[in-house]
């Protein structure tokens, strides 16, 4: 499996909006095989999501996103984990882990990821976004 993690430094980019750095990596039997990074222009959405269409990534952690690009991410079947701060390399070994991420949570999302519409987002799995 494929998962995309928005890049700043050795961070997680705290904005997706802006993110110009994309961390692709594969995912086999819980452990990290191969790595590659793509840069992106900030703000061409349509650019970023066929780029993630034609890598495979069917998985995208990053941090603040807002709800036009998050529409479109949903629109193109991108599972995204969204508002996540944290070391990348620390958060994708957890993931690739089945760990919980909650504790990479950005300050202000609430730990168990509820949302405006009071249903949750745990592990891997994205109900909603998490809008505040």
């Amino acid at each position: 499996m494929k998962v995309g993690i928005t890049v700043w430094g050795n961070r997680i980019s705290p904005v997706f909006d802006s993110a110009q750095m994309l961390l692709v990596a594969n995912i086999d039997k819980e452990e990290v095989v191969g790595r590659q990074i793509e840069l992106f222009q900030p703000g061409a959405f349509s650019s970023i999501i066929d780029m993630l269409a034609e890598l495979e990534i069917r998985v995208l952690i990053c941090g603040a996103l807002s709800r036009g690009p998050a529409a479109l991410l949903d629109a193109a079947g991108v599972s995204v984990i969204p508002f996540m701060t944290g070391e990348v390399e620390t958060v994708l070994s957890l993931y690739a882990k089945g760990l919980d991420l909650a504790d990479f949570t950005m300050p202000g999302c609430p730990r168990n990821r509820c949302c405006g519409t009071n249903q949750c987002m745990t592990g891997h799995q994205r109900v909603r976004w998490c809008w505040l």
